[in-house]
This record gives structure tokens, sequence and C-alpha cells, in this order.
């Protein structure tokens, strides 16, 4: 039942964001909202509830890694709970946010709405990083 509410939610967000390929995003995909790649994530054994998003920030700075790194370590503590969302830094090295949504809560209009807060915050973050700006 999870499973084709997930389903429904692809469906139906495609619809909503004019996309033709439904099956692709569902199947873990990327979907480019803004300038900005997101995942979707569905796992029924798992988390038969929920949807993951996962969001590219982009890389860090070469320059300023340790700097970086604490700044979203930092971010992950003050955020910290169950079912929290985090940063996390993927195998490319490459800065992803993962959000989690429950499906019986979330509406297609609803996730448009999150991909675009979280599109303009990785288009911020590609600025300063989360640096001060003096520092940055």
């Amino acid at each position: 039942m999870s499973r084709n509410r997930f389903i429904d939610l692809v469906n139906e967000f495609c619809a909503l964001a004019r996309l033709d390929q439904p099956a692709q995003l569902a199947e873990g995909h990327a979907v480019e909202v803004d300038g900005v790649d997101f995942i979707f994530q569905y796992d029924e054994e798992y988390a038969p509830e929920h949807v993951m998003l996962y969001c590219d920030f982009g890389v860090p700075p070469e320059e300023r890694l340790l700097d970086v790194y604490e700044a979203l370590l930092e971010t992950n503590m003050i955020v910290y709970g169950a079912s929290s969302p985090a940063f996390m830094l993927g195998p490319d090295k490459r800065v992803t946010f993962g959000y989690q949504c429950r499906l019986a809560d979330v509406r297609a209009n609803q996730l448009i709405g999150i991909l675009q807060k979280l599109a303009g915050q990785a288009k911020d973050w590609r600025t300063d990083h989360f640096l001060e700006a003096s520092l940055a």
C-alpha cells in the first residue's frame, strides 16, 4: 500500500511539475529544481511510510574543507533528532542533504514547495558554505 502511495505522489509531482517520466524518478533518477539536483528514494522494507529526498548541495571548496565540514556538523547537531534532516558526504565528495517526509502527510504541491526551498538553501550554501561572511 505504501509503495502505491509513493508512486501516486511521484505521478502527482510530475504532473504538477510538467515532467514526463515519473517512472524514472521513482526508480531514483535525479530531477532538477531551480538548478539543483534531487533524488527521491523509497525503501519499502526499511521505511515503508516515508520517502527520502536527497538534495545535492555541491562540492565544498578544497581550501576550506575543514571549516565547511565543521559548519555542516554543527548544523547537524542543531537539527538533530529522530528522523531529522541531515547533511552527509557522498562517495563523490559532494555534500548532500537528506530530508525525510511521511508519505501519508505530504502532497505533491507541498513536495514542490519543499524542493524549491531546499534548492534556494543549496544555492545559498554554494555561495557561502555556511561560513561567516567575513571568512567566506
